[in-house]
């Protein structure tokens, strides 16, 4: 599978259809909550232009990945995890919600149903909209309206007593950095992280006398959520010093997108606050694309691709695309040898036949396992490293010009 991608709107906004296709056969796609609310937000855009607001949307759903994406857990959710003493691994991988846990014969697998994100996407897809997403949209774009960024800047430095003037974007990132990672006041930094974060108010006092019990700073008792608070606290200080525009609403949204960033090894954006700022949030095995340069790589690969035998496209674009070609002129390839990634194929294809048989069979039963009800005790140990893994998700046919999977088959996939 390809480089693990985090991306935001504004680029899948910018891909045609066939390109997006071939976003989604090479690299494995982190869709980060932020970007779910985003798309669904555009129900109620006020100039949606020639297009109704429902074809905005379902227009996006079309190209959002499918074959190789993985709904990340929302940041707020994974904070309370780790407060609570569970750690959360950022090492360039999505965190899925929890799977079903089975035992047989001896192994141990993990079966995923169809995630909700999916599900919705295909309805989008259709233009088939729940009265409640429609009153979320609503809602959502009024906060949006009515948030005071320049007044909450304000109280949040005030909160922690930040007096220093950066004079830029380095400047306020190193000076946020010092708070968040300071040794002083872990009392006021646990406190403050957890009102600017918005978690839920009634576990504060359990989760602070855990901390008590231990006093770790906040950054080592809890260094997931101390990475969301130093996006906070970067925020809050470049917008009180207007170096990020206070008055452009969605600004907060668009740095969201970086409390993502441990889950992935890429982000891609075509938002130039996005190009200004991730850079300094990254770590030095991360990359920052900007959209564009993908972009233009996607529609060279697209005319590569185009150019094969009709017979070896009947294969799907999921088996023809499953490594970029081994020709550094791409972007893609390059990226897939810089973060080790091989493009070569395997010397040896597996054999068809009984080993296919096998392994469509191990997944029928892991599935069966999953649903029957049956529920056992199991290690965290074999949790962490099980035997199979099997994730349930629907994949279209076709997208755009491109067969995504062998005519044979039907559109129902699990791997």
């Amino acid at each position: 599978m390809g480089p693990i991608t985090l991306f935001d709107k504004s680029f899948i906004e910018m891909l045609n259809v066939d390109e997006s296709a071939l976003f989604d056969a090479l690299f494995t796609a982190n869709i980060c909550p932020m970007y779910y609310v985003e798309v669904l937000a555009d129900l109620k855009l006020e100039n949606p232009g020639k297009r109704t607001c429902e074809k905005v949307v379902s227009d996006l759903a079309a190209k959002t990945p499918v074959m190789r994406a993985y709904p990340n857990v929302i940041h707020t959710s994974l904070c309370l995890l780790e407060l609570f003493g569970s750690p959360i691994e950022m090492r360039g991988a999505p965190v899925l919600a929890q799977g079903t846990p089975v035992r047989r014969e001896g192994r141990v697998g993990v079966f995923y149903q169809e995630s909700a994100e999916a599900k919705a996407f295909g309805r989008w897809q259709r233009r088939e909209f729940l009265q409640l997403e429609h009153e979320f949209a609503s809602q959502w774009r009024a906060q949006l309206k009515s948030t005071d960024h320049a007044a909450l800047a304000k109280l949040a430095k005030s909160a922690l007593r930040i007096n220093a003037e950066p004079k830029n974007l380095e400047d306020a990132y190193a000076l946020a950095k010092e708070v968040v990672h300071g040794k002083g006041q872990q009392a006021l930094t646990l406190k403050t992280a957890y009102a600017l974060l918005g978690l839920p108010h009634e576990y504060f006092a359990q989760i602070q006398e855990r901390w008590k019990r231990q006093y770790q700073p906040v950054e080592e008792y809890a260094p997931y959520m101390a990475h969301c608070l130093l996006v906070d606290v970067f925020f809050h200080i470049t917008v009180d010093k207007k170096l990020i525009s206070p008055s452009r609403a969605s600004n907060k949204i668009d740095l969201s997108y970086l409390y993502y960033l441990p889950f992935a090894q890429i982000f891609v954006s075509n938002d130039k606050l996005h190009r200004r700022v991730s850079p300094l949030f990254l770590q030095p095995e991360q990359l920052f694309i900007g959209g564009q340069e993908l972009k233009d790589d996607l529609k060279a690969l697209d005319a590569y691709y185009s150019k094969l035998p009709g017979n070896e496209l009947a294969q799907g674009l999921f088996h023809v695309a499953a490594r970029p070609p081994n020709d550094d002129l791409f972007l893609t390839t390059r990226l897939w040898k810089t973060l080790g990634h091989p493009v070569e194929p395997p010397r040896a294809s597996p054999p068809e036949g009984p080993l296919s048989a096998y392994l469509l069979d191990r997944v029928r039963k892991l599935e069966e396992g999953a649903k029957s009800g049956v529920r056992e005790t199991f290690e965290p140990s074999e949790l962490r490293d099980p035997h199979e893994v099997s994730i349930q998700r629907l994949i279209p046919t076709k997208r755009g010009k491109w067969q995504l999977l062998p005519k044979d088959l039907t559109a129902s996939k699990a791997e």
